[in-house]
């Protein structure tokens, strides 16, 4: 194996290591990052359902319940106006989805999912628990969602959701009497849950990680060419000029200029003295070359 092999051998085998850990690093961090602007757009949501729960409670319900029409509004309802909103949302953004889930829900568009179920148990499971995130895949379509635990801290609540017997009538001549009730105070009975679609933030955290790893390896490859280059012009050809004119005196060949010496680097050291062995040898030979004619004449 000649020295060039040997050359590119070690800096395929450097940019190959480089370009792998360059690559890991890459995808875990555009991974993590679209992860985090997934996350950052479901809190976005979560929060703005919240603010018009908050609304809802503080600025609807006295006007609606001033009216004192004997109705059952669902207006006045925090987790109604939520969802109505989220809803409008939705038929801009089909994949945007907002959802109070509940075991036992009033309204039976809010009955929970197996899926969701089973956050809700995790809520159960662990009282201290305020918040969940995680991903989950429907219909061939992969979200990431953020949840919240419904719990039953306002008294006021179980006015609708204690017994069938204390529910008001127009509530009942709305929904019926098949569910929302049984609820108890600090109960958790659902979740409030955001879910975000994760296809387009993955898609441009792969055309991030591709383009940065096609990137790395074209300054790869002209490192490569460069270095070797490099090598060629400043080692390589020099020591060949070296090794012909080693061999042209070693054959008796005393002719021909010195090597040329340019820089004060290690190989204009190695051509001085090599400059200096030659001049040595060329004495040498012609002090031989004269006692030999002297001893023939």
């Amino acid at each position: 194996m000649n020295l060039t092999t040997k050359i590119n051998f070690i800096l395929i085998s450097t940019f190959s290591v480089g370009l792998a850990a360059g690559g890991f690093y890459s995808f875990y961090l555009t991974e993590d990052n679209a992860r985090q602007q997934v996350t950052d757009q479901a809190e976005l949501i979560m929060q703005e359902a919240l603010a018009v729960r908050s609304y809802t409670v503080n600025e609807v319900r006295p006007i609606i319940t001033k009216l004192n029409d004997g109705l059952f509004h669902p207006q006045t309802v925090p987790a109604y106006g939520a969802t109505q909103t989220s809803e409008l949302v939705r038929k801009s953004r089909p994949n945007y989805i907002y959802k109070e889930a509940v075991f036992n829900p009033t309204n039976p568009r809010d009955k929970a999912s197996p899926q969701e179920e089973v956050i809700i148990n995790q809520f159960i499971a662990d009282p201290d628990l305020k918040k969940l995130v995680g991903s989950q895949e429907k219909n061939g379509i992969k979200s990431l969602y953020i949840a919240y635990p419904i719990k039953i801290t306002n008294p006021k609540c179980l006015a609708c959701h204690s017994t069938i017997a204390a529910a008001p009538k127009a509530m009942l001549a709305i929904y019926g009497e098949k569910g929302g009730f049984g609820w108890k105070l600090n109960e958790i009975v659902g979740t409030q849950m955001v879910e975000v679609p994760f296809k387009l933030p993955a898609e441009l955290a792969q055309k991030t990680f591709y383009s940065f790893l096609i990137s790395l390896a074209t300054l790869f490859i002209i490192l490569f060419l460069v270095i070797n280059i490099m090598i060629r012009k400043m080692v390589l050809k020099p020591v060949m000029v070296m090794t012909q004119m080693a061999d042209e005196v070693s054959k008796g060949n005393i002719k021909g200029n010195e090597l040329e010496v340019s820089g004060k680097d290690e190989i204009a050291e190695l051509s001085q003295s090599f400059n200096r062995m030659r001049r040595s040898v060329i004495k040498i030979v012609q002090l031989f070359q004269k006692v030999q004619a002297r001893n023939n004449s």
